[in-house]
């Protein structure tokens, strides 16, 4: 948030600082000879001309490193608010320009409203501005003037209470954005995410194969179908039949060993994991611990023709060259009704 807070600000702070600049660096095309006027030497002039310069610079590196995203814009801000700390010194207590406090105050307020969000860059460019103003105030009244030191230290409030204010926007703003980015999380994970088991929905899973089979990744597939589920619900009834649901799933995601695996809920009790880099090989294995998984869960299934504990069908394909997402799921498919007709609770091909 604050990179982002830097570079939508931080041009427009560099834009005010290097108008000023310019317009010092111009002074005499804009001011009709101003050096003239005021007995500036030519080393005293070469001086500023080199001050606004640097100043130019600086800003440009900071602006570089802002977009660069590579931090440490402190020290050129730092160096920037020191040359003009000694540049408008110069302006009040040699020159007597009447220009030089709303100067100061201008460059004040615009940092204080650019990097209010990111307190070291803030007090790197400020303090020697802020620091300046009464070390020039001793200079031209050889004491400490009670009215100036009262203006200064209003002057000081008024920077810090609108930077508490900014900075409650800036908190309630991150915070808003944290929300809706939570929002956003949880919508899309309702758009994506089986509600009852926690897997991938069929949408996500499409999605994800299409993509898969567009870039012509390796990969395998097992579909799997919970035997005799319809049996298990009339049975035990259907809040016991999504609890299983729940336990098969559970089992499923503990039996895939690559993090880009995944496991989703096809429809009803049928599920699609999706092993990619995977060949048939490793799709048995993964079948394999499925089978030995659910055998250690123990789900009772007392109306199973098969087993007195929950079982599972299962058929392996693997993406073959200009093959589609439906017909490798077709493949699936016809393997998984195999081993469902060569007597359920085992795998195909």
């Amino acid at each position: 948030m604050i990179a982002r807070g830097l570079a939508i600000s931080l041009p427009w702070f560099a834009l005010v600082n290097i108008s000023f600049a310019l317009m010092v660096l111009l002074r005499n095309d804009l001011f009709d000879h101003i050096d003239g006027q005021y007995q500036l030497a030519d080393i005293d002039a070469y001086l500023l001309d080199g001050a606004m310069i640097s100043i130019i610079l600086l800003l440009s590196l900071s602006g570089y490193l802002v977009w660069r995203r590579s931090g440490g814009i402190s020290l050129p801000l730092l160096l920037t608010g020191a040359i003009w700390a000694g540049s408008v010194l110069a302006f009040v207590t040699v020159f007597k320009l009447p220009f030089a406090w709303p100067l100061c105050a201008i460059l004040l307020l615009t940092a204080m409203a650019a990097l209010y969000f990111h307190p070291p860059a803030l007090l790197s460019y400020a303090l020697p501005l802020w620091g300046m103003m009464p070390v020039a105030s001793l200079i031209l009244n050889r004491s400490i003037s009670v009215h100036f030191f009262a203006s200064w230290l209003i002057f000081t409030l008024i920077l810090l209470y609108g930077r508490i204010i900014l900075q409650r926007w800036f908190d309630e703003a991150w915070q808003r954005i944290r929300q809706n980015q939570l929002l956003i999380a949880r919508l899309d994970a309702l758009a994506h995410q089986d509600p009852l088991t926690e897997t991938a929905n069929r949408r996500a899973m499409e999605s994800i194969l299409d993509n898969a089979v567009s870039q012509s990744k390796a990969l395998a597939v097992i579909m799997l179908d919970v035997d005799h589920f319809k049996r298990y619900n009339d049975y035990y009834g259907h809040q016991a039949g999504d609890e299983c649901l729940m336990t098969v799933a559970k089992v499923l995601k503990q039996c895939v060993r690559n993090p880009d695996d995944l496991v989703s809920r096809y429809g009803g009790e049928e599920f699609l994991i999706v092993l990619f880099g995977a060949t048939e090989k490793r799709a048995e294995l993964v079948a394999t611990r499925i089978q030995a998984q659910l055998q250690a869960e123990a789900v009772p299934h007392a109306a199973s023709m098969v087993s007195d504990n929950v079982t599972v069908s299962m058929g392996i394909a693997s993406l073959t060259e200009g093959q589609t997402v439906s017909a490798l799921i077709a493949v699936a498919d016809a393997a998984l009704y195999r081993a469902k007709e060569a007597g359920r609770n085992r795998w195909s091909h």
